[in-house]
């Protein structure tokens, strides 16, 4: 008994804490479950509208409010723990929506009823998860009934965030796959980036796979512990023992006649070998081929001269140092914020102007109790990830369409563009501060957007200190101990940080791939154009699958990880279908592909990166935008939902030998 009286009290002082820190808005949509009670979103208890990308912690609401929800939510949650149930588990599609519009403080379209009940309920659970260990069902319990062929198997190509979920996801489907990996740990981007204030700037529980959420200790993780979690990840799911590691895939053909594939690895130790495979996922990402300047003298520095994704192990003492930085985008605003304590000066080039926002929990840790609140009552947990789905995805959409009819000299879009565009510039004066006189080298002449749009975590502040310098040019030329710039000044320094990106529209490269008949991938793509189905498949291709591939990231904001999640969910349902036909192989049809492409082009041609007024690693050489989506989240969600197998051939492998033509014979009207 008096075990037990102490557990309520531990249980208790936990409690109390979290909730007193928790998220209102969400604890008010947890409060309308546990009760069913819709007053929680109703009346004095409707929250302001969030500014920004803040979290609105406190709703708006007046202390009294608050206190009236907390102490409710405290009651109620403590009611689950102790063995209760939700008063309403299944909410209505039209409940569901007024939940999300209401702790949003926008109108969320009906349309998005079925998304967010998937969102809430991730695992396709029979009831919703209201407490730790409420359910025991493993993630893609579904995929137990795909029916693979005697013998098939798969290779995926990367051991980073795709090539985990492609694992999990093989896994469940007792596919048997091989993952090979260039380098000596898995991780991919999140290996190969650590250097000084590398993070995400994607909130933590947005940027995590949906089936294995995770204790994270801040809400914008750094590089460090997102590795933890993708180790975390690759051991819940037993995956370590399937990584060839030191492996790097020179190419792959496809055979024809057996309807495989054949790829070419090469070891540590330069040896090359073949392995077969039926299936061929590539999951190498775009991020990994770092992008250095072509200029002149670029290896005959000195001192240290290091591309922000090539960061040694051993670090860089930047103490007392003269450190200059070329670029400005991403990584720059990260490492120079970082390095500025250290350095007794920091020089950064910058070619073009960039926009960003501000993310008022950066750094932010995640309290311990609410930690354990997103632990033990995985709804909270959920809700306040689908919050953060739509502040980070379609909210930002209405601002990238083209208005006709609106005029404002090149600097925005349309009317919502413009609200962004002001209330950016007068973030960045604040931001500046007494260094006013920077506002013409740091304001973009461009509209909000139209270069991937990044937060900022101190960026302006730091340009502003004394021994910070900002230069606006190309480095035209390295000497041993400086840099010429283009607009004739020279730049003396001890270490040079090269923030320039990567080489993020040649997809897929050096890797060489052929298809069906010999056709090579790179021609077909006409190098840097290149174009898939779903950012997935290509015609001529069979079983080859691109995750993380042409035109699939969200240049409005999302996370990577729901990407890749939505690709796996339709190559596993196409699938689960060409199995039930008897197919080991299918092609996308051509027309398919082409239809899809011209859609793409035709949505970007009223999208605000075919806007004339900056430059974006989103385009191609050609012009093209070959990078982002032009669709809404909830739209490619729909999209990849359910794999139609008319929109594929089968392979001409499946015909030949009898049982692959008594196979060919169980397809139905799936073609030859």
């Amino acid at each position: 008994m008096n075990q037990g009286r102490k557990a309520a009290r531990e249980t208790e002082s936990w409690l109390e804490d979290a909730i007193a820190r928790a998220n209102i808005p969400t604890l008010a949509c947890l409060l309308v479950q546990i009760t069913g009670d819709r007053r929680w979103i109703e009346g004095r208890f409707v929250p302001s509208r969030p500014r920004g990308l803040d979290d609105n912690d406190t709703g708006g609401l007046a202390p009294e409010v608050q206190a009236e929800v907390r102490q409710a939510a405290l009651e109620g949650i403590a009611g689950l723990l102790a063995g209760g149930s939700l008063a309403l588990p299944e909410p209505s599609d039209e409940l569901l929506v007024a939940m999300m519009s209401v702790s949003l403080g926008e109108e969320i379209p009906p349309e998005y009823a079925p998304m967010i009940r998937h969102e809430l309920n991730p695992l396709g659970l029979e009831e919703a998860p209201c407490v730790a260990g409420g359910t025991t069902a493993a993630p893609f319990a579904e995929l137990a009934s795909v029916a693979a062929p005697e013998g098939f198997r798969a290779l995926i190509i990367g051991a980073g965030i795709s090539g985990l979920c492609a694992a999990v996801n093989l896994a469940a489907a007792g596919i048997p796959y091989t993952i090979v990996e260039r380098n000596s740990r898995l991780g991919g981007v999140w290996h190969e980036n650590n250097y000084p204030g590398a993070a995400c700037d994607v909130p933590s529980h947005l940027y995590s796979f949906s089936f294995a959420p995770y204790d994270w200790s801040r809400y914008f993780a750094a590089s460090e512990e997102i590795q933890r979690y993708l180790e975390h990840v690759a051991d819940l799911f037993d995956i370590r023992r399937h990584i060839r590691f030191d492996t790097e895939v020179l190419g792959a053909n496809y055979d024809d006649e057996a309807a495989e594939w054949e790829a070419v690895l090469r070891g540590s130790d330069g040896a090359e070998e073949k392995l077969r495979a039926d299936m061929v996922i590539s999951a190498v990402g775009a991020f990994n081929k770092p992008r250095y300047p072509d200029v002149p003298g670029i290896d005959s520095f000195a001192g240290p001269s290091v591309h922000t994704a090539r960061w040694p192990e051993d670090d860089i003492d930047l103490t007392g140092r003269r450190v200059l930085v070329v670029g400005n985008g991403a990584s720059a605003m990260q490492v120079v914020p970082a390095i500025a304590d250290q350095a007794a000066s920091v020089t950064v080039i910058q070619r073009s102007t960039q926009w960003a926002a501000p993310f008022p929990k950066f750094l932010v840790e995640v309290p311990a109790s609410i930690q354990r609140l997103m632990k033990e009552v995985p709804l909270y947990r959920l809700w306040y990830r689908l919050r953060l789905s739509w502040a980070f995805n379609d909210k930002q959409y209405g601002a990238l369409q083209k208005d006709p009819n609106w005029d404002n000299g090149g600097l925005s879009i349309n009317a919502l563009n413009d609200v962004h565009r002001r209330g950016l510039t007068s973030y960045i004066k604040s931001e500046l501060g007494d260094a006013q006189e920077l506002l013409p080298q740091v304001l973009p002449d461009y509209p909000p957007f139209g270069k991937r749009m990044l937060m900022d975590n101190g960026w302006f502040r730091t340009l502003a200190r004394e021994h910070v310098h900002l230069v606006t040019g190309a480095v035209t030329e390295v000497l041993p101990d400086r840099v010429k710039v283009s607009d004739g000044s020279e730049h003396e320094a001890d270490v040079i940080i090269w923030a320039t990106g990567f080489d993020v529209v040649n997809f897929l490269a050096p890797m060489e791939l052929r298809g069906a008949g010999g056709r090579s991938l790179h021609d077909d793509w006409d190098g840097d154009d290149a174009r898939a189905y779903l950012g997935t498949v290509v015609p001529g291709f069979p079983n080859f699958f691109c995750l993380y591939g042409p035109n699939t990231q969200f240049g409005h904001g999302g996370s990577l990880i729901s990407i890749v999640e939505r690709q796996m969910h339709y190559v596993m349902s196409l699938l689960q279908a060409m199995f039930a036909r008897g197919l080991r192989s299918v092609d996308v049809r051509p027309e398919v592909h082409e239809q899809y492409s011209r859609e793409i082009d035709r949505r970007h041609e009223n999208m605000i990166w075919t806007h004339p007024g900056m430059s974006t690693y989103y385009r191609n050489s050609k012009g093209r935008v070959v990078v982002c989506n032009p669709f809404r989240i909830i739209e490619f969600w729909g999209l990849t939902d359910v794999a139609n197998l008319d929109d594929y051939k089968a392979s001409a492998g499946n015909a030949g030998a009898s049982a692959e033509s008594s196979r060919a014979n169980r397809a139905g009207s799936v073609s030859q």
